[in-house]
């Protein structure tokens, strides 16, 4: 290993605070809990356009709007409510007074936002009704093409009976006016009552061999339709894991954002309050803040030491005359003034002298 790559190990390791540390995650969890949102707009979408199209029939575009500026509004107002009770809480560390309320109301925004969204989710997912209307459909098909095809073999035997009928009739009737039939006529009166029950019989058969092809498709399409259920429902139960994960998500995202500043501002606080350099820096620019005004203009002459510290004081900024002469010696060293004599004068743009100050106390 080379020195530089133990110098960046070496700071990466030793010097990286939070801010710096963990800046790339609250980046990331920031997109997805924004990403969130949409995606909950968009599974409880399913859900209360169904609600509002009992109202508004016929106008899909009113029911859009209307859909998405509801949800927009309620997913907005979660992240600010959910964003207040947040800082509220890292502050104050206790459910008192001040947290409680924003947190019941946080909890029923969300779970009103949570409800449309797994709902939504579950409306989005699951086909059980455009299954089972479409197994109705097929099985309604299947049903009126295999009864036009018995209907035609059906009504062939309810033509054999009825002509057969037709006959023993005539024969039944030439019995009753003439003493005696012929051998043939004898012959088909004994016969064709039989001929006629077989047929009748046949008839019934395929009356029975067409329900039960119907029964048996029915039991097809019902067990076809029950996997493609179990498949939906599985679905559904997915979609709703996702719902869930999308509301942990956002919240996630919104209290580690906060949690993220107030962290980054708690360790720069402290770390400032213990830095004698920058709070030497604060001062100085403090006081340079009340020597340089917005009207004060190149080659301008300073005040005395005491009228500035007059002028700090009235700012409520105490300042000790030591503090007021090294920071004359350090601006002036700096060349934000020029010294001639014991007269100072300001050589530098307002903005120019407040950088190169910062600068040269290494404040970032």
């Amino acid at each position: 290993m080379k020195i530089n790559e133990f110098k960046k190990l070496e700071k990466k390791i030793n010097d990286q605070n939070f801010n710096q540390g963990y800046k790339t995650i609250n980046m990331v969890m920031s997109f997805l809990s924004y990403f969130g949102h949409v995606a909950s707009i968009f599974l409880a979408y399913f859900m209360l356009s169904k609600i509002l199209e009992g109202a508004m029939t016929d106008n899909a575009v009113a029911v859009f709007i209307a859909s998405v500026v509801i949800l927009g509004g309620l997913e907005l107002l979660k992240r600010d409510i959910f964003d207040k009770f947040s800082i509220q809480y890292l502050k104050l560390k206790t459910f008192g007074k001040d947290v409680m309320p924003l947190f019941l109301l946080s909890i029923t925004i969300i779970g009103l936002s949570f409800y449309a969204s797994i709902n939504g989710a579950a409306e989005y997912s699951s086909k059980s009704e455009n299954i089972e209307a479409a197994t109705k459909d097929s099985l309604n098909a299947f049903k009126a093409e295999i009864n036009k095809e018995f209907e035609i073999k059906m009504l062939s035997k309810e033509s054999e009976i009825e002509k057969g009928k037709k006959v023993l009739e005539d024969i039944n009737n030439l019995a009753l006016t003439q003493k005696k039939l012929t051998k043939d006529q004898r012959k088909i009166q004994s016969t064709l009552p039989a001929e006629i029950d077989t047929l009748k019989a046949e008839k019934g058969r395929l009356a029975q061999e067409r329900d039960k092809e119907i029964k048996a498709k029915e039991q097809e399409l019902v067990a076809d339709s029950s996997g493609e259920k179990e498949k939906s429902d599985k679905n559904s139960f997915a979609f709703i894991i996702i719902s869930s994960l999308i509301e942990i998500v956002i919240l996630a995202g919104v209290y580690f954002n906060e949690y993220y500043k107030f962290r980054s501002y708690r360790e720069f606080r402290d770390k400032i309050e213990k830095d004698p350099n920058y709070q030497k820096w604060l001062l100085y620019n403090e006081i340079l803040d009340i020597v340089y005004t917005e009207d004060t203009k190149m080659n301008q002459k300073l005040p005395s030491n005491k009228s500035i510290i007059e002028m700090c004081k009235v700012n409520e900024i105490i300042v000790m005359p030591k503090d007021m002469t090294n920071f004359l010696k350090t601006v002036a060293g700096l060349g934000i003034i020029k010294v001639s004599g014991s007269t100072r004068y300001v050589s530098k743009q307002r903005d120019l002298a407040f950088e190169i100050l910062k600068k040269n106390f290494n404040i970032e």
